[in-house]
């Protein structure tokens, strides 16, 4: 019997920008198009905390993070879920 392997990780990252809805959702979309990345989202109750739920194998959260930062944000990893 198969069984499927889950390798899913969930990170929570701090945004220190305000950002408007429309940048909070290009921010979310661009890194959900990540490898690896599987889900990212801000909570419109908590504007400044992103969860982003990625494959563990094929990418890392610093790597993730990086790529938030690169995106124009100042962030910091909060912690794991």
């Amino acid at each position: 019997r198969d069984v499927l392997m889950k390798h899913s990780t969930d990170i929570v990252i701090h945004i220190d920008e305000t950002l408007d809805d429309k940048n909070r959702k290009a921010l979310a979309t661009k890194i959900q198009a990540l490898t690896g990345v599987e889900s990212a989202s801000l909570a419109d109750n908590k504007p400044h905390l992103m969860i982003i739920g990625y494959n563990a194998k094929q990418t890392k959260a610093q790597d993730v993070l990086k790529n938030v930062r690169k995106a124009g944000t100042q962030a910091q990893l909060v912690g794991w879920l």
